[in-house]
């Protein structure tokens, strides 16, 4: 049963209206001496708080998507852990590594796989969202642009099947013609369950590499892709929101464009994104959208980063006048985050495939 199922949902509740119906009705039957009465009505108490507690948890995280599974939860989700040249009975990298990858069908139009970094030494989940015209005959001979989507902390790529429908708002901004089809791509950015800040950190993470470089060769061996950087962009929420912004301008020659929807401190961090408009100045475009009632991501980030970019670095800003931290807020940006992002990809091209080329 899902942790975030409707019927554990319901279970929940069934089990919360019994405590309490089973407390009023054995409330005064309980017997005994008055020590024991009072440890069993004691219980009875907690009972009653625990599973209304379990109710109001469940509740929330289903509102919010903070987890999506139990594996989630249990911190078991895409743990990609050490190399698998030094983890014990694990085959060693091949001297051409492998970037072949099946994925399969999962949810919602996505298709998911687990995928091995060759260069990272990690492996973590990878979900995909192909747009409808990938499909159609006409565009077989097409290659279109790709766009990563980072989920926040805590989360994974999961989130955003649950806490929004992703596919269906990149849709809707297609069929409008605010957008040129693209594929979207949400690769774990914990693959091995520590939060990097989207850095490679020695002896902890590669999640930078895993990213950039091992998620970015996967994608473009199984799918018919245009080629980075202009056919590529980077964006996100939250933690992942920082992490589109860093990447985006740590990684011009891969990410053409990025967008950071509600990001974290773009202050903190070795080579943070503050600290990388204000030094590198990358050819690149960068969107921070913000929300004026969002505590926990103001819009004075985005003024901070805007301050510290110079040309060619072209940053552009966004904001809604409410919403807090929070999945419906993040829903809002993604329209118009999409349509900025795609402005600045190449559209979708016919190019002659060899016959090895992606299906």
């Amino acid at each position: 049963m899902g942790l975030t199922s409707g019927l554990f949902a319901a279970l929940l509740v069934g089990v919360a209206v019994a405590s309490v119906a089973g407390a009023v009705l054995l409330w005064p039957r309980v017997g005994g001496p008055r020590p024991l009465r009072l440890a069993l009505r004691v219980g009875m108490i907690a009972l009653c708080q625990f599973t209304a507690i379990l109710v109001v948890m469940v509740t929330v995280n289903n509102e919010n998507g903070f987890y999506a599974s139990w594996d989630d939860l249990l911190g078991h989700a895409n743990s990609g852990g050490a190399s698998r040249s030094a983890a014990q009975g694990s085959p060693p990298a091949p001297a051409v590594p492998d970037y072949s990858v099946k994925f399969a069908s999962y949810s919602q139009g996505f298709e998911r796989a687990t995928v091995h970094g060759w260069d990272s030494g990690t492996k973590g989940d990878v979900i995909v969202w192909l747009p409808p015209q990938y499909a159609k005959p006409e565009f077989a001979h097409t290659r279109f642009p790709v766009i990563e989507v980072l989920h926040g902390i805590p989360g994974t790529p999961h989130s955003f099947l649950r806490g929004m429908r992703l596919g269906r708002i990149m849709q809707d901004q297609i069929s409008a013609g605010r957008a040129e089809p693209a594929i979207l791509v949400l690769p774990t950015i914990t693959p091995d369950r520590v939060n990097t800040g989207c850095a490679d950190i020695q002896g902890r993470s590669k999640v930078e590499t895993w990213l950039t470089d091992d998620v970015v060769k996967t994608i473009s061996h199984s799918f018919r892709t245009l080629p980075a950087p202009r056919g590529w962009a980077v964006m996100g929420i939250s933690t992942g929101g920082y992490c589109a912004a860093r990447l985006a301008l740590e990684h011009p020659e891969t990410f053409a464009a990025g967008a950071a929807l509600a990001p974290d401190d773009p202050s903190k961090g070795a080579r943070s994104p503050l600290w990388l408009a204000r030094n590198t100045h990358p050819d690149t475009r960068l969107l921070v959208e913000s929300s004026l009632q969002d505590r926990e991501s103001p819009p004075k980030f985005a003024d901070w980063i805007t301050g510290a970019a110079q040309a060619p670095t072209e940053v552009s800003t966004l904001e809604l006048s409410n919403g807090g931290h929070n999945w419906n807020t993040w829903g809002r940006m993604f329209p118009d985050a999409f349509t900025w992002v795609s402005a600045r990809l190449e559209a979708p091209r016919a190019v002659p495939l060899a016959s090895s080329a992606a299906p």
